[in-house]
């Protein structure tokens, strides 16, 4: 990448000590793929106002005003405002013919879920306060707000709606294919006693802000599996040079 060929064999050491070289050579990787992206006058126009919009200047003065502090030229200002058309039409371009397995691969960890969660950390406790809602003694959200331990005691025991796979690996095998509206009895899970309950569920669709977030997972994978591969030449070669910090 002619971008990195400023960067002398120290300087790439002392990137990869503090962690900076995969995220410096991410950056300027993904500059590079979407310089070669053309957008239409049009969409160029709408995305540039609405960049100008996001940064609440009252007038064209105040504008001249920001870009001058900025240290920015209108060219840049353009690519900062066309960034994301950009990336949307480069992953449509180049990854919506793998959208598809990518989204069967992540089906399950996609699915929008809504679930009741009271967890406690005494074994006792649980098994009480699972039998007080299976038998309609008490209700979930009350018995979570008095008795859970966790975050989810402030919204009466209510998580989501969220993504199935933002739960705890062990929870999301416990909540997959469970009867909405049926108790699940006590698990552990890191040392405490959890019940939940499922509310709702919705299975993930492969529509077309589905396709879109599926092509720029993969190009964020390829991205990051490339900045690796060249990270490695860099410091293979500076090696080479017997490079020490």
């Amino acid at each position: 990448m002619d971008s990195l060929k400023c960067l002398n064999d120290k300087t790439i050491f002392l990137l990869h000590r503090n962690n900076l070289l995969i995220p410096l050579i991410t950056t300027e990787l993904k500059k590079q793929e979407l310089s070669n992206i053309n957008v239409s006058k049009e969409l160029k126009i709408e995305a540039i106002q609405q960049f100008l919009k996001k940064l609440k200047l009252p007038n064209q003065e105040a504008f001249e005003e920001w870009k001058k502090n900025s240290n920015l030229t209108d060219l840049e200002i353009e690519n900062i405002a066309l960034v994301d058309e950009k990336l949307k039409k480069y992953c449509k371009d180049n990854f919506n013919n793998q959208a598809e397995s990518r989204f069967l691969e992540r089906k399950s960890e996609l699915d929008i879920i809504v679930y009741s969660l009271l967890r406690v950390k005494d074994s006792d406790k649980a098994r009480e306060l699972y039998l007080r809602i299976a038998g309609k003694e008490e209700e979930f959200s009350y018995l979570a707000s008095e008795f859970s331990e966790g975050m989810e005691q402030k919204t009466c025991g209510i998580v989501g709606p969220a993504p199935l796979g933002a739960a705890h690996p062990n929870l999301i095998q416990h909540l997959q294919n469970k009867p909405i509206g049926e108790v699940q009895p006590p698990i552990i899970i890191e040392n405490s006693y959890v019940i939940v309950r499922v509310e709702s569920f919705e299975p993930a669709k492969l529509d077309n802000f589905m396709r879109e977030k599926m092509t720029q997972e993969l190009f964020n994978n390829w991205l990051l599996t490339k900045a690796q591969e060249i990270s490695q030449k860099l410091l293979a070669k500076s090696k080479t040079n017997n490079v020490t910090l």
